[in-house]
């Protein structure tokens, strides 16, 4: 593990990081369809669509940016839209099975904002801890991701304190002269977990008419691990995929319409499985679904005062059902929670520029309908006999609607500098209508009824100065807030990872704030490209969980209650840095690393989620006129050194997540609740039997842990321990 450290220190002083060093201005569609290798991380050459609302080069930007291309994606073959993140620098991506949240910065949950093609899937019903929220998208839909590491209030609102990851989904064709078509099939098999992922989609574009539909398929088993065989409760099931059509009305106008959605079922979940003595899982996911339709309305080039107008249009719903299951010596008690949102949202956004003057502003309001339905399930083992009632205690049925207003501006202020500065208002409305079920005691359904709004103006202002044409030196400032969802202000339940332990409406909550200053630099020449960024996050508000005595929940019993004061404040600091260096014309060496610190300045403790120091490393080997290509990487982390408080409750720290939080019974994993820190080596390679423009047949063979190595990642709350060695082999065939 010294060794480890010292590997990593080295590599932050040397500006460590991952990209490709040649521009390339390519579309990501050419890129992928042309390179045997392909680009590994960001471009700072890349255009992104999430930083401005519009399209701006990654360079000319004063935030840190992420990129993920399609390549890269194709390079990784990642489960699930998470993994593929797995390598990124500043985003600390742990492989949980159908689970596994990122964290950026220090930020987890409802404090990160997950869009699809920049439509909002957080909700007033999410969570503060690791969620699925950003894995419910189909793997064969994703065509790059977009990644704003910090926060990203001004262009998209709420939730955005540790940063903003897009999910850009396969898209039409640009439009062609001529009929043109096209599509893909792909295939793998991976054996640690006997997955079985199938993807397929068609392409066609004509002069006025584009389309693109894409399906999905995966069948994943439970994975194995070092000398202890097979996990159980970690395996899934997933289907879905796309379809986007696109109408050139004239030279000037189009619309693009899109439907994407995705269907898992059987999702299991470890932490908690061996609670009950007959070995009947805690947890279960028996189903989740979630679908967005969108239509856009583009105008470009209609004068002075708009360079491109756009509006646009979506509805959303999502339904989920989760079991939780309690044996006692008589009887199975099952709670099953049926929760669904539907959400309908729209706006208008416009685009111009005067002189040196370019302006992005708008407005967008969406309303969610929010439900929550519980039926407790209590079979005798005796007789056999089930009988169904409703439990008290629940999230009630309700409203959340968010109105906003934005405004962005970048200015060249002389030929080598840049400055941008943004501000958005935003409000919103939580409206509660509780049922008579829904209290528990001694909460009243009065307690439970609410309707509040709150308001909240933030704002951000940066610079991007080009020292030389390879040297730049950026700045920024901004400002976050988190509104409060239904989750924060009337939950009532025990949490999934801290067993013993129940949450209780909290109606007098308020917004969560931050204020981020973060500075850096960047170099790109034709055989290097580097970057590091300094920042420090300073947090206000944020909520901070208080045991107010004792509740009796249905079907647990009598436990420890807590609920939420705005009670915490504190800061994350870290430095993000990435490099690459051509050291021959086909080898590439790359690699990343990310240092995090987080702390809670009014209790001088740890704060929760602050992932151990990390980076990755790798070679690239593409022979010139050959149809194949190498990619070598080592994912190391350093050890968790330090812990916060709430991290004793977790099932994550425990010796076996499977029987819940720490205890006299279930110890710590290690000493001081530290996990160890490890280096996991992968070999990944492509052959191309035969590749045109048009076509082309591929396999490709994936060995992740090399080494088979035994260990257990940070935060990992379904994990007892990672997956051992694992041979991934697929084949691809394009037409």
């Amino acid at each position: 593990m010294k060794r480890l450290v010292l590997a990593l220190w080295f590599v932050v002083l040397q500006g460590f990081g991952q990209t490709s060093p040649q521009p390339n201005n390519a579309s990501s569609k050419e890129k992928a369809k042309d390179s045997p290798a392909p680009e590994i991380g960001i471009l700072l050459s890349e255009v992104t669509v999430t930083a401005t609302r519009t399209s701006e080069e990654v360079k000319d930007l004063p935030q840190a940016i992420t990129i993920l291309p399609a390549d890269s994606i194709v390079r990784l073959q990642a489960r699930t839209p998470n993994q593929m993140l797995r390598e990124e620098p500043g985003i600390y991506s742990v492989q949980v099975a159908a689970q596994g949240s990122p964290i950026v910065r220090g930020q987890i949950g409802n404090r990160v904002l997950y869009l699809w093609d920049g439509i909002r899937i957080n909700n007033g019903a999410i969570f503060g801890g690791p969620n699925g929220f950003f894995n419910q998208v189909p793997v064969g839909s994703v065509e790059r991701m977009e990644v704003i590491r910090g926060p990203g209030a001004v262009q998209f609102g709420s939730d955005a304190i540790g940063g903003v990851i897009n999910v850009m989904t396969r898209g039409p064709q640009d439009f062609a002269h001529d009929v043109q078509q096209g599509g893909e099939l792909e295939y793998r098999f991976g054996a640690v977990d006997h997955e079985n992922t199938g993807l397929a989609n068609y392409w066609l574009a004509t002069r006025r008419f584009t389309l693109m539909a894409n399906f999905s398929g995966q069948d994943v088993d439970d994975y194995r691990v070092p000398h202890l065989g097979i996990m159980k409760n970690t395996g899934f099931a997933s289907y879905g995929g796309s379809v986007s059509f696109g109408f050139k009305l004239t030279d000037k106008d189009s619309i693009h319409a899109s439907y994407i959605q995705n269907r898992r079922v059987d999702v299991a979940t470890y932490s908690q499985s061996k609670l009950n003595p007959s070995g009947v899982p805690r947890i279960t996911g028996p189903l989740e679904q979630r679908g967005i339709a969108k239509i856009d309305y583009v105008r470009t080039n209609s004068g002075r005062w708009s360079d491109e107008l756009r509006l646009y249009a979506y509805s959303q719903f999502y339904g989920g059902v989760r079991d939780q299951t309690v044996e006692s010596a008589k009887a199975f008690t099952r709670t099953r929670t049926d929760a669904g949102q539907d959400v309908w949202g729209g706006g208008a956004q416009n685009a111009s520029r005067w002189k040196q003057v370019k302006l992005i502003y708008g407005s967008d309001y969406h309303t969610e309908s929010l439900k929550s339905d519980k039926r407790l399930y209590t079979t005798s083992k005796g007789t056999g006999g089930e009988v169904v009632t409703i439990p008290n205690g629940n999230v009630p049925p309700g409203n959340y609607n968010v109105y906003d207003m934005f405004g962005i501006a970048q200015i060249q202020v002389v030929r080598r500098l840049i400055a941008s500065a943004g501000v958005r208002y935003e409000t919103t409305r939580l409206i509660s209508f509780p049922r008579p079920e829904d209290a528990l005691i001694p909460f009243t359904v009065r307690d439970l009824t609410l309707d509040k709004r709150w308001n909240a103006v933030t704002w951000n202002a940066g610079a991007v100065y080009h020292a030389t044409n390879e040297l730049s030196f950026n700045v920024n400032i901004a400002t976050g807030f988190r509104a409060p969802t239904f989750n924060d202000t009337l939950s009532t339940g025990v949490p999934v990872f801290a067993s013993g332990i129940a949450s209780v409406p909290s109606p007098n909550v308020g917004p969560e704030r931050s204020t981020s200053y973060e500075v850096g630099s960047r170099y790109a020449s034709r055989r290097l490209t580097a970057s590091v960024t300094f920042y420090t996050n300073e947090l206000r508000d944020f909520l901070l969980a208080k045991a107010t005595g004792f509740i009796n929940i249905p079907g647990i019993g009598v436990v420890v209650a807590r609920n939420n004061v705005n009670g915490a404040e504190g800061y994350v600091r870290g430095i993000e840095s990435y490099m690459a260096y051509q050291v021959h014309p086909t080898l590439l060496w790359y690699g990343n690393f990310t240092y995090t610190r987080g702390m809670d300045t009014i209790r001088n403790v740890r704060l929760r989620f602050i992932p151990p120091a990390f980076g990755t490393t790798g070679f690239r080997y593409t022979p010139k006129r050959q149809n194949w290509w190498v990619d070598a990487s080592v994912n190391m982390a350093d050890r968790l050194r330090h812990h916060a408080p709430d991290d004793e409750l977790d099932a994550g720290f425990s010796r076996d997540p499977g029987y819940g939080s720490p205890s006299a019974t279930n110890p710590a994993y290690r000493p001081g609740f530290q996990i160890p820190g490890y280096a996991i080596a992968n070999l990944r390679l492509g052959y191309d039997l035969f590749k045109d423009r048009k076509a082309g047949w591929g396999f490709f063979v994936n060995f992740s842990n090399l080494l088979n190595q035994d260990y257990r990642e940070s935060y990992s709350q379904q994990q007892l321990r990672a997956p051992g060695f694992a041979t991934l082999i697929g084949t691809k065939f394009r037409f």
